[in-house]
């Protein structure tokens, strides 16, 4: 989920999280700010709706029984794989059944790697898989993105960010790829950001992976929306996963016209109309890390939406004008497992 360099810091984080909460269980924790539209989750990241209204769920899953380790930052990491990541469907009756199943899972103590996104374009289904988060398994479909037929499920094309990172690094800070999130130009183009590699790809048949932006400054891109017009919203988790770090960017025509600074790890934005919707994957106050948020954003600041989430991830709006936000993306407990929430406006 996270990139290699800062995953030191995320482990750290979420040990900060498990500390308090069992404080925050002996407190009664207030419920969660909206209707569970379904529960018991393993890792559940990216949603999005397709165009017969049923929500696609990526969830990286639980691991397996396959035990070995992987080169971390501090030493090695233990992990359970196994085939446990899917993609789930749920009808606007509230249905869920198994969309994609057998995909690889990669679980760590506190997070689990695999399936990041899936997002539906035309008659395709697209879905984003990202490397591990420590070390690297020589597995080759790791971030990668994969175009499905939305019917057969027959693979259409397969974009491996690897070799493009390996041979380019076009950060300048040394090989380090995780894909992280997609989205089309009117005029067809795939855009790319890797969180990992901390740039902005795009992609076509014909030419490839191109690159059209890098930054030096490792913030983790980690989402991006295109408006209507063509200008491009990308959000970042923070460099060094800082309090206040987090931020989105507003380019128009290749220039950076915008930031909307001070926000806290955000892992997925929203452009509805004029209205821009951030996740904040954790917020920091004066004790620490705590449960996160969404939030609007706009050059008048930060007004939040619905707060108190555990480690929420991903944002999609439904037909019916509520939110949906995965949480539990990462493990705070033992065994903690995640969900969907709707979220009423």
């Amino acid at each position: 989920m996270f990139t290699r360099w800062s995953l030191k810091f995320v482990v750290g984080l979420m040990l900060v999280l498990i500390a308090v909460m069992p404080v925050m269980a002996q407190e009664d924790m207030p419920p969660l700010p909206g209707e569970v539209v379904i529960g018991d989750l393993g890792a559940p990241r990216g949603l999005a709706f397709d165009a017969n209204g049923n929500l696609l769920v990526a969830i990286a899953g639980t691991g397996g029984e396959a035990a070995f380790t992987l080169p971390g930052p501090d030493g090695e990491a233990p992990v359970n794989a196994g085939l446990s990541g899917r993609v789930i469907s749920i009808a606007p009756d509230g249905t869920a059944s198994d969309r994609i199943v057998g995909l690889p899972s990669y679980a760590f103590p506190q997070e689990t790697g695999g399936v990041y996104r899936i997002i539906p374009h035309g008659e395709s289904l697209w879905l984003l898989f990202s490397g591990t988060g420590a070390g690297n398994t020589g597995a080759y479909w790791a971030d990668s993105v994969v175009e499905y037929d939305a019917d057969t499920l027959v693979v259409k094309n397969v974009i491996n960010l690897n070799n493009f990172e390996a041979v380019n690094d076009p950060d300048g800070n040394g090989y380090d790829t995780n894909v992280s999130d997609i989205a089309w130009g009117a005029d067809g183009t795939l855009y790319i950001v890797d969180a990992g590699g901390n740039d902005l790809l795009s992609w076509a048949a014909e030419g490839g992976l191109q690159l059209v932006h890098a930054w030096s400054d490792n913030p983790v891109p980690t989402s991006i929306e295109v408006a209507e017009n063509g200008d491009l919203y990308i959000g970042f988790l923070g460099a060094g996963m800082a309090p206040g770090a987090g931020k989105i960017e507003h380019w128009s025509n290749g220039e950076l016209i915008a930031t909307f600074g001070g926000l806290n790890t955000v892992t997925d934005i929203l452009l509805d109309g004029d209205t821009l919707y951030a996740v904040q994957l954790t917020i920091f106050t004066d004790h620490g890390p705590g449960p996160g948020s969404v939030v609007t954003v706009s050059a008048d600041g930060v007004t939040p939406i619905a707060e108190g989430l555990p480690a929420p991830f991903g944002i999609a709006k439904g037909a019916d004008g509520a939110l949906y936000v995965t949480f539990g993306t990462l493990a705070l407990a033992p065994g903690m497992t995640g969900g969907v929430l709707r979220l009423a406006m």
